[in-house]
């Protein structure tokens, strides 16, 4: 194996979480190198919305500008039922939560971070995978393999990754933002501990011209909870909440067509289905159907990393809590996570501080999810509360764009106590 020159911080992940947390290193003067297995950066645009304290977090590193043109801004959402709206949240009426929610692709986003990084002189080593890694009192050493194209097959040829070259990197410390699969989080042997079932969604993106008035609408029902999200453009996002066997009839499983988002591949949907949920669950929703982008079925767990790492190997995002997609909970969470991470690590390489540091980032981390995947934490109606609200409200803490400093005004917002917190 090669040897390569070593950054003080090696970050493996190159998604929204990876790349926030090299740029606050890198806006620390740490020397940080980022390493992601795809060749590019996400390429589809992702139905995103970004919370208050994330777009405040991007306009002082200069990134907000370069996205918002790209963006809707949301300033409410609405609790429906079948029948119809039944609860408004006005965003700009919740102390601290005034600018709202930036939907935005996640395709733009990434752009946006990584051209800033670019321009501070660091470049992303695509096509990397990490293989191995070490660790001791002095820093830590990794294996990487550089990834190329290769063609497979005999009857039907395909394109596949294949190794093409293997070096050894050292660093002071190494930070997994490398998703729920965390190569990171499995070559540390940190387990990641499922607290809650499974969810399921059939996922639309579609063009329509239903007006949305820059609101984003959950939608209650027996079957489940469902989410419509407006996107730039004249799209919306659908993501209904299923039993996974009620998809079977509306699959196209049988001609083996999947649709494959990174390194991901995902069932498509027969239209005739957001035709039957729609009826069944959005009596109210009277847009067109138009061009799909996405028809698919996709999976969200609940878990929650065992600890947020050890001596000289952390997490952030996906590698460290997975929750589900309604509240948009888990990526802005996970890019402040990267921040503060990118802040610890920081001080101590600095002398500001000792790795007691990374103790309080990890404890910091394990109350925050506890408390937003309902381990610790739960809301609790009062005696004022909109009956609506009260009726849903064991579902209501995955439903809004918080994170667990937000949450008391949130509660406060729909009429709720905090049990726990």
């Amino acid at each position: 194996m090669r040897r390569k020159t070593s950054p003080k911080v090696a970050v493996v992940g190159a998604g929204p979480v990876g790349l926030a947390t090299a740029l606050s290193l890198n806006k620390r003067g740490v020397p940080v190198e980022l390493i992601e297995r795809d060749d590019r950066p996400g390429t589809h645009s992702n139905a995103l919305a970004l919370h208050p304290d994330c777009l405040r977090m991007l306009k002082d590193w200069g990134v907000l500008s370069r996205i918002e043109t790209e963006g809707l801004g949301v300033k409410k959402l609405v609790f429906c039922d079948v029948k119809e709206p039944r609860h408004e949240l006005d965003l700009g009426k919740i102390p601290g939560q005034e600018e709202g929610l930036l939907v935005v692709g996640q395709d733009h986003l990434e752009s946006a971070l990584l051209s800033t990084l670019e321009a501070n002189g660091i470049a992303v080593q695509w096509n990397h995978r990490l293989a191995g890694l070490r660790q001791d009192e002095e820093g830590i050493e990794l294996d990487l393999e550089t990834l190329g194209e290769g063609m497979s097959g005999y009857a039907m040829a395909r394109l596949e990754w294949q190794v093409e070259d293997e070096f050894t990197q050292n660093a002071e410390y190494l930070v997994g933002a490398d998703g729920h699969f965390s190569m990171v989080r499995r070559r540390s042997g940190i387990g990641f501990t499922k607290v809650a079932p499974t969810q399921s969604f059939a996922v639309f993106e579609f063009k329509t011209d239903f007006d949305h008035g820059n609101q984003a609408r959950v939608v209650f029902a027996e079957e489940g909870t469902s989410v419509m999200w407006p996107l730039p453009g004249g799209y919306c996002r659908w993501g209904f909440e299923i039993d996974e066997s009620a998809a079977e009839s509306f699959s196209r499983d049988k001609d083996r067509l999947f649709m494959q988002i990174g390194n991901q591949g995902y069932r498509v949907l027969e239209s005739r289905m957001l035709d039957e949920l729609l009826s069944s669950r959005a009596h109210w929703f009277n847009g067109s159907v138009e061009r799909f982008r996405w028809r698919m079925l996709v999976r969200f767990e609940k878990r929650l990393a065992d600890a947020f790492g050890r001596d000289r190997v952390w997490l952030a995002g996906d590698a460290g809590h997975l929750t589900g997609p309604i509240g948009m909970q888990s990526m802005n969470i996970g890019m402040k996570e990267g921040r503060n991470l990118a802040e610890a690590l920081a001080d101590i390489l600095e002398g500001r501080s000792d790795a007691s540091a990374l103790d309080h980032y990890d404890k910091s981390c394990q109350r925050e999810w506890r408390a937003i995947l309902g381990i610790s934490t739960m809301l609790s109606s009062r005696q004022e509360t909109d009956p609506f609200i009260a009726m849903y409200m064991n579902r209501m803490m995955g439903c809004l764009p918080l994170c667990r400093d937000s949450l008391p005004a949130y509660a406060e917002a729909i009429g709720a106590d905090i049990v726990g917190i």
